[in-house]
């Protein structure tokens, strides 16, 4: 069977991202408005890019990331201009290797994909012993359920629905600390001797500001000991669950097997203490 990612152009300038299993068929639909979302709100929308792949997971994972380039790449992809594609490339990665600030997409379990076309970006900012994780759900088709808004409070089983994660360890140790926040502003932290083991309610209350499906937490770490003027290993993931229950596991990287995001696989992130 053969899948598709493409992109459209839509009113005002923007582009869409998508995929499907029938191009045609796909394409009709948002030329027709039946496809709600961001395309049928900035209609018309012309196809003006689409490449075929040889299995879904491989599509979802081109429009993943193709979400994330801008402008100026995506033009430079329609024409075929792969030397400024190349270029632009090595400039994203320039300007993301300081040694405080890192940021990307993060990608979804094999064994657990999407359903909708879903994308999820999570960036982390280190100042002395505080971090600031920010994260970015693009959800054109508004598919994912959020909790009803909280109030702002520690509750646990925040994973059992959409939640985003981190977990922070210091160079060289298997302790590590780990962190909740749910779309609805609740939160959980919990601090861990070794791979599961050990666990306790972590201190400090996170700050935590919403705008749209923008989420921007901080942290101060100050009050976790092994983290303080250390070198940090930093995950940062995701559980995504849409409204028909289908529920999506999202890190930076994925061990071998079932989603874990405790394991130390996970901790791709190097965030050096800073003077």
């Amino acid at each position: 069977m053969t899948f598709w990612a493409y992109m459209l152009h839509c009113r005002g300038g923007y582009y869409y991202v998508g995929h499907t299993d029938d191009l045609e068929r796909r394409i009709a639909e948002h030329q027709s408005g039946a496809v709600a979302g961001f395309a049928s709100d900035h209609h018309p929308a012309t196809l003006v890019w689409s490449e075929t792949f040889s299995s879904r997971i491989e599509a979802i994972e081109a429009e993943r990331r193709l979400k994330g380039w801008g402008q100026a790449k995506k033009r430079a992809l329609i024409r075929g201009d792969w030397g400024l594609v190349s270029s632009l490339a090595k400039k994203k990665d320039s300007a993301s290797t300081s040694s405080a600030r890192t940021g990307r997409g993060l990608v979804f379990h094999a064994l657990h994909p999407p359903e909708a076309s879903l994308v999820v970006h999570a960036q982390a900012l280190r100042r002395q012993d505080t971090v600031t994780i920010s994260y970015r759900l693009d959800d054109p088709v508004l598919s994912v359920l959020h909790s009803p808004p909280g109030s702002g409070q520690r509750r646990d089983g925040l994973w059992q629905t959409t939640c985003f994660e981190a977990f922070v360890r210091c160079h060289g140790a298997i302790g590590y600390h780990e962190f909740n926040f749910a779309p609805s502003g609740d939160w959980a932290s919990y601090s861990f001797d070794a791979h599961r083991a050990g666990m306790r309610d972590g201190p400090g209350i996170p700050l935590i500001e919403r705008t749209g499906d923008d989420m921007n937490v901080t942290l101060d770490l100050s009050a976790y000991p092994d983290l303080v003027g250390t070198d940090w290993h930093v995950g940062l993931s995701a559980v995504i669950e849409e409204q028909d229950g289908t529920k999506s596991y999202w890190a930076l990287k994925h061990p071998e097997g079932a989603p874990d995001f405790h394991d130390a696989a996970c901790f791709v992130l190097e965030l050096p203490a800073t003077p």
